[in-house]
């Protein structure tokens, strides 16, 4: 998984004039790059967070089925214990009783030397029982605090850029319209892919002009990696939610072999993908505040490609 990022902050623009359109667009753009590294890294930390929970589900399972071989083990172990108390061997050793584990009172009572080799191989099969019981719940835990810290910090890192988006978002707003206007002109394919691409390709483009939405995936709604994942996804082909996760798992292309269909990766940390649409272009969600749209591959630093 990719490192958390740091944020910085950024100015607020100057005290005796307002920040100007470009000023804003600046901003905005440097905002956008930092939300969509924070929003693939949270779709992979909710990957990794569905797969621990998978595992925690045998994970507990596995400790079910350790904790009643356990209280098995420890029972024939307290038969022991209470059969020397009573015949006298144990009391000058009675202090064990009071040891701060399970775990501290079998090692020292397998100390003891009267036991017979039956009784060793049940008290050596409890601390078994314990030990696999201990490792599993330690396993289980550390998991689950993993992946509970990682969404925390992310949600920490998004609302902070968030609150930084909507200043500079108020800024462009109306300054936006005037020199943009307010209709967006979409893109037809005319291209000469078939099969699987073509169907990929027409349902990207289908999605011209719908907003970006963190974590959006349909079906009016997109992020990035959304975009590409449920494109794929009408022919069949899973991919998770996450840009630097799909490039990891399917087969890559080189970009002087680019077709239609094929996903294209940019930056160095693969955190923005889209749709390769042929002639130096691919249709993507780019970021908060821009609709789904096609733009020249040219225009982001590629970092790769794929064709699942």
């Amino acid at each position: 998984m990719a490192a958390i990022l740091s944020l910085a902050l950024l100015p607020a623009g100057g005290a005796s004039a307002a920040p100007s359109l470009t000023d804003a667009e600046k901003q905005l753009d440097a905002l956008g790059v930092k939300m969509d590294k924070v929003n693939e890294q949270m779709n992979s930390a909710k990957v990794q967070l569905k797969r621990v929970k998978t595992q925690q589900a045998g994970l507990n399972r596995q400790l079910s089925a350790s904790q009643a071989k356990l209280d098995a083990s420890q029972e024939a172990v307290g038969k022991i214990a209470a059969a020397a108390y009573r015949d006298g061997r144990m009391r000058l050793s009675s202090s064990i009783i009071d040891t701060g584990s399970p775990a501290d009172f079998l090692d020292q009572l397998a100390t003891m030397d009267w036991l017979s080799a039956q009784q060793r191989d049940t008290i050596d099969e409890a601390k078994a029982y314990q030990a696999q019981f201990d490792g599993t719940k330690k396993k289980v835990d550390l998991q689950v605090q993993t992946a509970t810290r990682l969404e925390k910090q992310l949600d920490t890192q998004k609302k902070s850029i968030e609150k930084d988006q909507a200043k500079w978002e108020q800024v462009r707003r109306s300054a936006y319209a005037k020199k943009y206007g307010s209709s967006y002109t979409t893109v037809t394919y005319n291209g000469q892919a078939s099969g699987n691409a073509a169907t990929v390709v027409q349902f990207a483009l289908a999605q011209q002009g719908e907003p970006y939405v963190f974590g959006g995936a349909g079906p009016n709604v997109w992020d990035c990696s959304g975009l590409t994942m449920m494109a794929w996804k009408q022919v069949g082909v899973n991919l998770p939610h996450s840009a630097h996760q799909q490039y990891n798992m399917i087969p890559h292309v080189s970009r002087e072999n680019l077709q239609p269909g094929d996903i294209v990766f940019f930056y160095s940390d693969l955190h923005h993908s889209a749709i390769y649409i042929g002639n130096g272009q691919v249709v993507h969600a780019p970021t908060e505040g821009q609709p789904v749209q096609v733009e020249q591959v040219n225009n982001m630093p590629f970092a790769g490609a794929g064709r699942p």
